[in-house]
């Protein structure tokens, strides 16, 4: 719809001048506290980049297909990837939801608890966005014809290496190109504008930990369906504005055609739970899986 197509041009902008105006003022504020603000908007700003991201790889972010494709670029270069990783895996995420591939807060017979909780621990506390962010460095090498080696097969959280199974030439390309503009820019801050490679580093690392803890929070003791293996969660409303809706996570996963701006109306909220309490949840340690399934049932409250 061309309504929706505008608004999310709109929001491109004006995360855009956020993310440039959030990276200045770090730089040049002295105020810790005033810092501290500075990056807790920068961070929660970020969620909605990856929303918008999002919204782009299920051709939602603009009517027409090419305007939608350089939009989902974009928000990759702002978010520190490549759009087409993103998109290749995210699409494979909707297909392995809350299958072996993607299940990581249970321990699955046979495998080694101390190695999966390692592995949790390091995905949650920032692992997620650093692996997406260093591949850009890494994968522009790897010559296609050796991409589906890339996959390294595994009991459980393998949902990632899973993806280089479904790149084809063209999307590696367009991999390669992606991941040049981003280290570009990047780069282009830090020689051209003086940007201090420390400032950029903090507002990463604060960022990488904040959007890697979030990942799993809407899967995680979720029956084991790809579809209704997650939820939907309560926020305050100006979180759930830059988070561009993305806490209705089952509305979505339900109804992948909507767009962001539709997802509040068609979400009941009788069936959600708290933010708070399913964010907590993600530090709990993994555990067996349990026998009996049923314990993994829905509760709203």
């Amino acid at each position: 719809m061309k309504k929706f197509s505008n608004q999310n041009i709109a929001v491109l902008l004006f995360q855009t001048v956020s993310w440039i105006g959030s990276l200045f003022l770090l730089h040049r504020l002295e105020s810790p506290v005033l810092k501290l603000g500075v990056l807790l908007y920068f961070c929660l700003m970020m969620q909605g980049v990856f929303s918008l991201m999002h919204d782009c790889i299920h051709g939602l972010g603009h009517h027409e297909k090419r305007f939608n494709y350089w939009m989902g670029m974009w928000t990759g270069v702002l978010f520190g990837t490549s759009y087409t990783l993103f998109e290749v895996n995210h699409h494979g995420h909707h297909v392995r939801n809350r299958t072996a591939p993607e299940i990581a807060e249970f321990i699955l017979p046979g495998e080694s608890r101390i190695r999966k909780t390692l592995v949790y621990y390091f995905a949650i506390l920032g692992g997620i966005w650093w692996g997406s962010f260093l591949a850009m460095f890494f994968l522009p090498l790897v010559p296609y014809s050796l991409v589906r080696r890339l996959n390294k097969p595994g009991s459980s959280m393998n949902g990632y290496s899973l993806s280089f199974l479904s790149f084809s030439r063209d999307r590696w390309f367009r991999l390669r190109l992606e991941s040049l503009a981003t280290v570009m820019l990047y780069a282009s801050l830090i020689w051209f504008f003086e940007l201090r490679l420390e400032t950029l580093l903090m507002a990463f690392a604060a960022f990488a930990f904040t959007w890697s803890s979030l990942q799993w929070v809407y899967h995680l003791r979720t029956p084991l369906d790809p579809i209704e293996g997650a939820y939907n969660l309560r926020s305050l409303a100006p979180v759930r504005w830059l988070f561009l809706n993305f806490n209705y996570n089952l509305t979505h996963h339900r109804h992948p055609e909507l767009h962001w701006q539709e997802l509040h109306e068609k979400t009941d909220l009788r069936e959600t739970q708290p933010s708070w309490y399913r964010y907590l949840m993600v530090f709990l340690p993994p555990v067996p899986l349990p026998q009996d399934l049923s314990v993994l049932e829905k509760r709203y409250f």
